[in-house]
């Protein structure tokens, strides 16, 4: 008898596989959008990242050739989340792509193909002929409307969006790792690019490892780069953790001293390759973006590593600096004191009070900027996007 039963279990098991893989096939499982499509900025490239209710295969086209998302040659399948990299000369010539995603099952041992489904979008390179206008915003904690809305102060003028950590409060589970993504989709609806820097709550939780596949990062080793967009050259630090790697609230998690060593030498070679770097042919403003601001960091617990970090930053010609960290809304120009010793040479924003602080009142304020005939100014405003404060950078 339970040979019977094994067999009659066996059988139905098989055609309960085969009629879900028929569903799957004829896209009777439904596999839509869950967030995105994003079009993060890192190094030399665009990263279109997406993520879909199926684990799906996925794909770009842009201007009739096809991109991959795919690991080592492995056209990836297996997971919900799409990265897709494509270089930047071509998406800014073509001004537009096509996003393919198809939901992947396995049944006995065959990968079984379900129904395709396509999106377009539209893509807006930088635009310099009314100035660049951009949008920075960090700390949100996983609070997606109130950031959205502050950062849509540009409304269509805008040109970049910089997401500066502590998007994700605490990526703590797979529904976590895809906030990002729906932030700068809210903000952008895929047609702008954005350059997003890991903060120090982003490094926490079980998702943590998995973000440089869902957000703008080189590769799964470094989360910092460099980037030429349009005219402008970006700088991205990343100092790691808010607390030194023994701190007991880690649990001997952390190894972000040795991380910060590499950084450092990374940058020395930025330095010695100005010609190549930030001195390039075309470059005509310097931004440094770091969630934990280079120089101003006032409980710094590697003060050696801030002081060549300025001392760098120095040497890079930086127009303008923006970080985030300290849920406040401060302007220090040139000259200001350097938390690490000596005086920064660059103008430096902390741009995000975040709503949900007890003195916010509920209110988010961030900080919007314009690049124009070789001058900046900035502004401080908040999500009904009222102008609390001009600041004439130069």
């Amino acid at each position: 008898m339970n040979a019977l039963w094994e067999k009659i279990i066996a059988w139905f098991t098989v055609q309960w596989i085969t009629i879900l893989a028929i569903f799957v096939q004829w896209g009777w499982i439904p596999n839509n959008l869950v967030a995105g499509p994003a079009v993060f900025v890192a190094e030399n490239e665009y990263q279109i990242v997406w993520e879909t209710q199926r684990p799906s295969t996925a794909w770009v086209v842009v201007n009739g050739k096809v991109y991959t998302d795919n690991l080592a040659g492995n056209l990836v399948w297996d997971d919900t989340v799409h990265k897709v990299r494509v270089p930047m000369e071509a998406l800014d010539a073509a001004r537009g792509y096509e996003i393919n995603w198809q939901h992947i099952m396995q049944a006995k041992g065959i990968l079984k193909k379900g129904k395709l489904k396509a999106q377009t979008y539209d893509f807006r390179p930088i635009d310099t002929s009314d100035g660049i206008q951009i949008y920075h915003i960090a700390d949100t904690h996983s609070n997606l409307q109130p950031g959205a809305d502050t950062a849509k102060f540009w409304g269509d003028k805008l040109d970049l969006l910089i997401l500066n950590g502590d998007i994700i409060h605490n990526p703590q589970n797979p529904p976590a790792r895809n906030f990002a993504m729906k932030l700068a989709f809210e903000i952008t609806r895929g047609t702008r690019p954005v350059l997003f820097a890991r903060g120090n709550h982003e490094y926490r939780g079980v998702e943590a490892n998995n973000l440089t596949r869902c957000l703008g990062a080189p590769n799964s080793e470094r989360w910092y780069f460099t980037t030429r967009v349009g005219p402008l050259w970006i700088a991205v630090f990343d100092a790691g953790e808010m607390r030194a790697d023994d701190d007991e609230g880690y649990n001997g998690m952390a190894g972000f001293e040795v991380y910060r060593e590499r950084e450092t030498r990374y940058f020395e070679q930025v330095a010695d390759n100005a010609a190549a770097e930030f001195d390039a042919p075309g470059v005509e403003y310097r931004l440094l973006v770091s969630h934990i601001p280079v120089g101003r960091n006032v409980d710094s617990w590697y003060p050696e590593v801030q002081a060549r970090w300025v001392e760098l930053a120095n040497q890079m010609n930086i127009d303008l600096a923006f970080s985030g960290h300290h849920h406040v809304v401060q302007y220090y120009p040139i000259g200001a004191y350097n938390s690490a010793g000596g005086p920064l040479n660059y103008p430096l924003i902390i741009g995000a009070r975040p709503a949900h602080i007890e003195s916010a009142g509920g209110i988010f304020i961030a900080a919007a900027a314009e690049l124009r005939d070789g001058g900046i100014r900035a502004w401080f405003t908040n999500q009904h996007h009222e102008v609390l404060r001009e600041i004439p950078v130069r």
